[in-house]
């Protein structure tokens, strides 16, 4: 027997334990953090047998770098829906600023830190983190070369300007799961305008839409 999409039962039972075993990690890694979290203890969350994890996921390296692959959901897919979409390069910029300035949980936080501390101690990890880290940035370098067209600067190195712009925002959402009063959406809007009228060589010549203070 299979479902709709050609898969028989089997395989659709093996996807859902599957997703069951990476929610139960996720929870286990926002709740115990790197240090304590084992295969085991993923499997007493997910209600299965430590055998079944391990039918799943080779060893716990295998089972974060599955973790890493769905943490996209929570940071890339969202930002390239955005990068993609209609309108302005300017107003998907500003859509996507007001995306980044929504506060993170406190769990998915700990789940991205949680990876990264095993990335500092695993080599794999941390070529696979490094590598969601370039497609994280590849986003904002798109929106900066399609800005250079729409406004006329000539000579923007969007490369380095998409790629420090994206890492500056990265590490104001980490910091604002700290400091929730920090005023994320308004710094990043100032250094945004700030990047384009410094490339425009005219102070006065930034974005055509000013945002209102925040």
């Amino acid at each position: 027997m299979t479902g709709g999409d050609g898969r028989s039962a089997r395989e659709v039972q093996g996807a859902l334990t599957r997703e069951r075993i990476l929610s139960a990690a996720r929870g286990a890694l926002a709740e115990h953090g790197p240090g304590g979290f084992t295969t085991r203890g993923v499997a007493r969350r997910a209600g299965i047998s430590h055998g079944m994890v391990h039918y799943h996921f080779k060893d716990k390296r295998d089972l974060i770098l599955a973790v890493l692959v769905q943490a996209r959901r929570d940071w890339i897919e969202p930002l390239e829906e955005l990068v993609d979409g209609p309108g302005s390069a300017e107003s998907r910029m500003r859509a996507v600023i007001a995306w980044m300035a929504r506060p993170a949980t406190a769990d998915v936080m700990r789940v991205h830190l949680s990876i990264y501390v095993f990335a500092l101690a695993d080599e794999t990890v941390r070529e696979r983190y490094a590598a969601e880290y370039a497609r994280w940035r590849a986003p904002f370098v798109a929106l900066y070369r399609q800005l250079a067209t729409e406004l006329g600067i000539v000579g923007l190195d969007a490369k380095s300007v998409g790629e420090t712009f994206a890492s500056a925002a990265d590490g104001l959402v980490q910091q604002q799961v700290i400091d929730p009063g920090l005023p994320t959406a308004r710094m990043l809007r100032r250094l945004f305008e700030a990047t384009v009228e410094r490339a425009s060589g005219d102070p006065q010549s930034g974005p055509r839409s000013r945002p209102s203070p925040s």
